[in-house]
């Protein structure tokens, strides 16, 4: 098979309608690219069909060229292929692009999912919305085995359990092995992001910090943590977690019962002032635990009740996976925190920072990196001082070891250290992988 079957069967087409061999064309242009029909895959046809048709094609001309397609794909011998083009669904998504471009990446999004063909996220690996090479290549090799699974009758999208087998089928190709090295397409695919987070970094410093941690990452195996100190440091959520169970009722404003707010104050030592606190706005920690929470998705609102999530059920039983899951998220409201929160796990993995040494240290990357306040950017001192906003998440989960000497005349008699605690330690290698393999998203390149 080859390019000049393709442009056989046009031609011969062309000799009887001049139209249809166009809209042909057309549609062989964007499925093939002059390669001839063996690229021609499942995943691909629905990429023109239900995404890539609406982008280039006047909404008059979609429905044309779809059928075109299908006239095409019928004369290649390719009748499950135009099938697809014929079908409902193409010309529900294409309906819907029609309607509204919004409404039109919804159907889109929707009818690939439920395809079989889309490879699903799994524990192993999250699918970026913009990749490299290697991923590019690890998807295309998840794409063909869930469409030949599908042709065997092995994977049967939309009946019984046929999501866990195609995330089985999708875990099988990434652990399996390729290249002259031997190595597994989910390392490649999670090197590969570990290069671009390395090679992004500004300044400097920021990229000896990460080379660092690079060399020291197993990207396929979960960073070693201790149970006891897992269990020690996910006491708070795990506390939340359970409170919340079958929902909590919350405030007016919107804050947690007062009653609740009261036992995690005296539980784990929030209010060391006389009396009782009245609301969650007197528990700044409360507030802390739960952005924390919901950042992973294991807390939700829910008709004015605070419930935890089946996940957050499920982690609350897992203290090891909990403390993996919430050290992936420490501090990071935004932006500006995720970055502060990654120069503390570097600077603290360094060893212990003494007097201002972490602050210091904050300083001339943010100023490097030209973040603003406002209209004006972000001085080194304000910098240093933004750092605490950090750190007062790592203290909450008890992964920081701080002394802090006493006052004489009111100066400190000897300096201030700041250190990791050894969850601290771990915590801090699981951040700083979650940010090295994070999938890469489409704002970040500027994509919208």
């Amino acid at each position: 098979m080859s390019a000049e079957r393709v442009d056989g069967v046009i031609a011969w087409v062309g000799r009887h309608d001049e139209v249809l061999a166009r809209r042909m064309r057309v549609a062989a242009d964007g499925l093939t690219a002059d390669e001839g029909e063996e690229r021609i895959t499942q995943a691909g046809l629905q990429q023109y069909l239900w995404y890539d048709l609406a982008q280039r094609s006047p909404e008059q001309l979609r429905g044309p060229v779809a059928e075109a397609t299908a006239v095409l794909l019928s004369l290649l011998g390719l009748d499950r292929y135009a099938a697809i083009a014929r079908s409902a669904t193409t010309a529900r998504v294409l309906a819907a692009w029609d309607e509204a471009p919004g409404k039109g990446f919804t159907a889109f999004q929707a009818a690939r999912s439920a395809s079989g063909v889309e490879p699903p996220d799994t524990g192993l690996l999250v699918w970026g919305e913009v990749s490299g090479l290697e991923e590019a290549w690890a998807r295309g090799a998840v794409e063909t085995a869930l469409e030949e699974a599908i042709v065997a009758g092995r994977l049967r999208p939309g009946r019984g359990s046929w999501r866990t087998v195609a995330a089985a089928i999708c875990d099988e190709v990434l652990r399996a092995l390729v290249g002259d090295g031997g190595a597994a397409r989910a390392a490649s695919v999670l090197g590969e992001r570990a290069d671009t987070w390395v090679a992004r970094a500004r300044p400097a410093s920021l990229r000896a910090w990460r080379e660092s941690a690079r060399a020291a990452m197993d990207l396929l195996e979960p960073v070693s943590v201790d149970a006891n100190d897992a269990a020690v440091s996910t006491a708070p959520i795990r506390w939340l977690l359970e409170r919340c169970r079958e929902g909590v009722p919350l405030t007016k404003a919107g804050y947690l019962p007062p009653p609740l707010v009261q036992e995690a104050a005296e539980r784990f030592g929030w209010w060391p002032f006389e009396g009782r606190p009245r609301s969650e706005a007197d528990v700044h920690q409360l507030g802390v635990l739960r952005d924390t929470a919901r950042r992973p998705h294991l807390l939700g609102p829910r008709a004015r009740r605070l419930t935890t999530s089946r996940r957050g059920l499920l982690l609350a039983e897992d203290p090891a996976a909990l403390f993996r899951d919430v050290s992936t998220t420490l501090a990071c409201e935004n932006e500006y925190l995720k970055m502060l929160s990654e120069i503390v796990a570097h600077r603290s993995l360094a060893g212990p920072a003494v007097a201002h040494s972490l602050e210091q240290a904050v300083g001339p990357v943010i100023t490097a990196q030209g973040w603003m306040t406002g209209r004006d950017l972000v001085s080194e001192q304000q910098a240093g001082w933004a750092a605490h906003r950090a750190l007062y998440h790592w203290r909450l989960f008890g992964l920081l070891d701080e002394k802090r000497p006493p006052r004489e005349d009111w100066q400190h008699a000897d300096l201030s250290v700041t250190a990791l605690t050894p969850a601290g330690r771990a915590a801090a290698l699981v951040f700083l992988r979650a940010r090295a393999v994070t999938p890469g998203r489409r704002s970040e390149f500027g994509l919208g």
